[in-house]
């Protein structure tokens, strides 16, 4: 594992590392992890530590102004989640294309991460996406014991708290996590629309039905935030392929729970984890079939 830091495309600089397979092993292929809303990249670090000791050359990054990518204070950043998939997820992504060539790139997207991907602008260069727990965020879409909370919380707390404090201070307050204005902002702007960034965020909409790239999605059926109505929503957008969608329910794989983040946890490595690595592993085997 490296510490590297890295340059966005407008020479903004995050922290990111990666993950290269054992000395000596066979490398199969690249994989960028694009983390969640407000989760640090040293959450994915056990799963990327796995991919790279199945062959992967494996990068996670902060994006900026979050976790290692943080300078100084949050107060006053002008970072919003365009910034996020645009400038730091697409630089990364095409820096582990141009350092792994010839070999295919994939990319793991959990939650904010696999929403963005289709419209990265070197999406061309993926060989194939990983969607885990990748859902709306709509209120609609919300679970019902959430549903009134997230109303309060888009209408009233998040537009209060990001003016007094210049920034949204989720860890403070125990909900989400810090997160700059900009981006809060626009994912207000999401959450506020019928279809989530399909209808929040310009061009969203053309990008799913435009995507080429094969798609896995697990979605969990006690994702504690979000409906499974909404995940189908999103994956039903993409027009160019099928993505493999699988509904996943905790107790069919001998576990008591799963949710929004359980996936990542150490403790899903032997049963939940499979369900990626078979999958790269058919997709890197295709791809050297063809």
């Amino acid at each position: 594992m490296n510490r590297l830091t890295l340059n966005a495309h407008d020479g903004h600089a995050i922290v990111g590392y990666r993950f290269d397979p054992p000395n000596g092993a066979l490398q199969k292929g690249a994989v960028v992890i694009g983390s969640a809303m407000a989760t640090p990249q040293s959450y994915y670090a056990p799963f990327a530590a796995h991919l790279a000791a199945q062959g992967y050359v494996v990068w996670t990054f902060d994006y900026r102004d979050t976790g290692e990518s943080l300078q100084g204070g949050m107060r006053g950043s002008k970072a919003d989640i365009t910034d996020w998939f645009a400038r730091d997820y697409d630089a990364v992504v095409t820096l582990a294309a141009d350092a792994n060539p010839g070999m295919p790139l994939y990319a793991v997207g959990h939650s904010l991460g696999g929403q963005c991907a289709p419209l990265l602008p070197s999406r061309a260069r993926l060989a194939g996406l990983v969607n885990i727990a990748v859902g709306s965020g709509s209120l609609r879409h919300n679970t019902p014991s959430l549903r009134h909370k997230a109303w309060f919380m888009w209408h009233l707390m998040a537009p209060a708290l990001c003016a007094a404090f210049d920034y949204f201070p989720g860890a403070r307050i125990g909900i989400i996590g810090d997160i700059p204005t900009g981006a809060m902002r626009q994912w207000r702007r999401w959450c506020l629309t019928q279809d989530y960034l399909l209808s929040g965020e310009p061009g969203a909409r053309e990008a799913y039905a435009s995507a080429a790239f094969p798609v896995l999605g697990l979605a969990f059926t006690d994702d504690e935030l979000l409906l499974e109505a909404g995940s189908k929503m999103l994956h039903e957008a993409y027009r160019q392929i099928t993505p493999d969608y699988r509904v996943i329910k905790a107790t069919d794989f001998g576990m008591a729970r799963i949710g929004l983040f359980g996936f990542f946890r150490p403790q899903s490595a032997t049963k939940l984890w499979p369900l990626v690595t078979d999958w790269l592993a058919a997709r890197v085997a295709a791809t050297h079939t063809n």
